[in-house]
């Protein structure tokens, strides 16, 4: 095969780097996935939409990864199983709590099951208690699907490959 491109004049390969540019540094032909930094962005995103008080993600740990087709093949997807502990020092939804009493909020849950990617049950749409200095675990998976540019996270925001 070097053989054959010592016969090819120098100036015809200038021309195919002149014809075909090398894409920005940001692009990314193979292998390029969600990292954790991502996950972590999107357990931010999540978090801070469903509990409105201040709170700190205390550890984060990527269990495993898989990739995956959406949509029969025509869509990639990549997958980022973790474990997360969230702290909460203020609580969070506080006037779902029990002793609110008469007061208590009307769209709380009292289910004992937390996560970010599946509705309470069995009212999807319901709030939940967590007491001043709680924490909570989530053992979840974040799913990103491959758009132009980026991957979509659960969150809709479009995240850049690394």
């Amino acid at each position: 095969m070097t053989r054959h491109l010592k016969n090819i004049p120098l100036l015809s390969l200038l021309a195919l780097v002149v014809v075909f540019p090398a894409e920005p540094a940001e692009a990314c032909f193979i292998g390029c996935r969600p990292v954790e930094a991502h996950a972590r962005a999107v357990l931010n995103n999540l978090v801070a939409r469903r509990y409105t008080s201040n709170y700190e993600l205390v550890s984060f740990e990527t269990t495993r990864t898989a990739d995956f087709d959406m949509i029969v093949g025509e869509m990639r997807g990549y997958e980022i199983f973790f474990k997360a502990t969230v702290a909460f020092p203020q609580g969070a939804n506080l006037d779902c709590a029990h002793e609110a009493g008469s007061k208590r909020a009307k769209d709380c849950s009292d289910d004992p099951y937390f996560s970010l990617i599946h509705p309470t049950r069995p009212e999807p749409d319901l709030r939940q208690f967590i007491e001043p200095g709680g924490r909570r675990t989530f053992v979840e998976d974040f799913r990103f699907a491959e758009m132009k540019g980026g991957w979509q996270g659960i969150d809709g925001v479009l995240y850049h490959p690394e």
